[in-house]
């Protein structure tokens, strides 16, 4: 995994998914694990011991090594030196929430839960079954650094704010007061601080050549169709097989490669009066869909593409059959190490109708992606809280994401960690090496802290000038994403709203794949007023409203508003 890819993948606004492929776990009932007393190998602990502890995600694509080898110079035997602990790692290959629901019921909780879905947090939050943090550092662990001006205080009162108290220690750790404690290395990072996004477009640059292509020709709608429609005529092959004009990002293309467009057309949640509207409803949303379509209706993009997993996605971008893909570009391992070519963005596709991009940066603190929590019940408390202080420090994240210094990395003259050929080989086989392998603990600000800016025309900053290239183009309009991001407790999910709130989203799930596989413009049209008409039935404007409240307490707080770019173009 490239140092730029690493850098990115951070908690931005609708974050970020992050690349990876398969799942691993057990089948096993998860419950308390048994105690191993085995010496710890060629460590030292409180007791000399090995204890294992069960670790859960709902993370079905997370996938670190699945045996934990307790080795001298492995990645998993430096942790158990570290803190005296094994883990046996359940991460379900699929509804990992509802599982954990019924432990959650059942009283039964694993001993760690790193955990993303905001309705499973709430949950287990509520049941009263998680550790306060501070109060299980306290008692377990009291001269822990993250006790002691060592976690972002503007990160922990977004945590409180959502919880009621301090729960989870979140990944991907992004804010001003982070930065206070990792500064950046250098200035390269403020172009990723300032603009970086990881939904956008990326373009195959053999396959550009190949059809004599470049990003001049692929500027607008009107000339990125044209590109499509000469690839889907051409004879070329890849290895016998035919090129594919346009991948999506797989079963998640409503949350990426629709998001992607919907910047590239300008939408904004908020309409032309100032108010805030879902997305969905902007008129350049409309034409976001309208833009799939075209492309399943003219042979340009499979259908079958939306129910691919992650790890399907990554094989077609490593076939070299791939001109163009638009969705999360962590999701790709673009890069030539996998696929032998370089990969480059133009941005945005610039709107037919006439609209400009649209981009909401949220500069601010932000809760993370993964959320880590602790059973009140868990086994072995001393060792788990010695274990979340160990990992989140500097010398845990140096070692799981660099290795050993002097064969993973190195130092430059300045402190900079510079990666050996050995650890970036570890890193891309980190389902097996486990270095850079656990998420839950990987620090955004940290590792744009230690890690020197690339050479000009390295990969790793070609990698950072496409995810910055949206945000750079003197069409964007960039604006406040914090103003437009909500606490998941604003709606109380089982409240009269809440219930709304979830049916909506289970109907736009549908309804958007049915509206974007429509066979002509009269059936697109219909079933888009379906959708409007079906969002009014089940309540959006009294959602709406809840989260007009709640933009309009933002805009008071930062004492800013938003006007919708586009407004003069409608």
């Amino acid at each position: 995994m490239r140092k730029w890819k690493r850098a990115v993948a951070i908690g931005l606004t609708a974050m970020l998914v992050l690349g990876g492929c398969g799942s691993t776990g057990t089948d096993q009932t998860i419950g308390m694990a048994e105690e191993n007393s085995t010496a710890v190998a060629g460590g030292e602990t409180a007791d000399s011991t090995i204890d294992k502890v069960v670790w859960f995600s709902d993370v079905d694509f997370w996938n670190p090594p699945t045996k934990w080898d307790t080795s001298e110079g492995t990645i998993t035997g430096g942790i158990t030196k570290a803190t005296g602990l094994e883990f046996e790692m359940n991460i379900p290959a699929g509804d990992g929430s509802t599982k954990l629901a019924l432990m959650i019921v059942n009283g039964n909780l694993p001993d760690i839960m790193s955990l993303t879905d905001s309705a499973t947090i709430k949950e287990l939050v509520d049941s009263g079954q998680v550790w306060q943090l501070e109060e299980f550092l306290e008692k377990y662990d009291p001269e822990s650094h993250l006790l002691n001006g060592g976690y972002a205080e503007d990160i922990k009162e977004l945590l409180i704010e959502r919880d009621g108290d301090w729960y989870a220690y979140a990944s991907h750790q992004n804010s001003p007061d982070n930065r206070k404690l990792y500064p950046p290395y250098s200035e390269y990072y403020d172009w990723n601080n300032k603009y970086g996004e990881n939904n956008g477009i990326l373009w195959n640059d053999a396959a550009l050549k190949e059809f004599g292509l470049t990003h001049e020709d692929l500027q607008t709608e009107e000339q990125v169709l044209a590109a499509f429609e000469m690839v889907k005529n051409s004879d070329k092959t890849v290895n016998g097989a035919s090129y594919i004009p346009l991948l999506v990002d797989g079963n998640t293309y409503q949350d990426t490669t629709l998001r992607s467009l919907e910047y590239f057309f300008g939408s904004m949640p908020i309409d032309d009066e100032g108010n805030y509207q879902d997305w969905i409803q902007a008129p350049e949303s409309k034409h976001a869909l309208k833009f799939l379509n075209t492309c399943i209706n003219k042979g340009y993009l499979d259908p079958n593409q939306f129910t691919v997993d992650n790890a399907s996605v990554k094989s077609y971008i490593a076939s070299g059959r791939v001109l163009c893909f638009i969705g999360n570009k962590a999701n790709t391992n673009a890069n030539t190490d996998w696929t032998g070519t370089t990969w480059s963005s133009t941005g945005a596709i610039l709107s037919g109708e006439g609209t400009l991009p649209a981009l909401p940066k949220n500069s601010e603190a932000g809760t993370g992606w993964i959320q880590t929590f602790i059973s009140k019940k868990c086994q072995h408390p001393e060792k788990i809280a010695k274990w979340l202080s160990w990992m989140s420090s500097e010398e845990g994240i140096t070692f799981c994401v660099y290795g050993e210094e002097g064969v993973d990395y190195t130092l430059d003259e300045q402190g900079g960690y510079v990666e050996t050929e050995l650890g970036e080989e570890k890193k891309l086989d980190y389902a097996n090496s486990g270095l850079t392998a656990y998420w839950p603990f990987h620090n955004s600000d940290f590792f744009n802290h230690v890690d020197p800016a690339p050479e000009e025309d390295s990969e790793d900053y070609l990698g950072m000038l496409n995810n910055t290239a949206l945000g750079r183009m003197e069409e964007t309009t960039v604006y406040n994403g914090a103003l437009i991001t909500f606490a998941d407790t604003l709606i109380d999910p089982s409240s009269d709203l809440g219930i709304s709130k979830s049916q909506i989203d289970n109907y736009l799930k549908g309804q958007i794949s049915t509206i974007v596989m429509t066979k002509d413009d009269a059936a697109f049209e219909t079933q888009y007023e379906a959708l409007l008409g079906q969002l009014d039935k089940l309540g959006i404007k009294a959602l709406n409203e809840a989260y007009n409240e709640a933009y309009k307490e933002k805009c008071a707080y930062y004492g800013e508003t938003l006007t919708n770019c586009n407004i003069n173009r409608h």
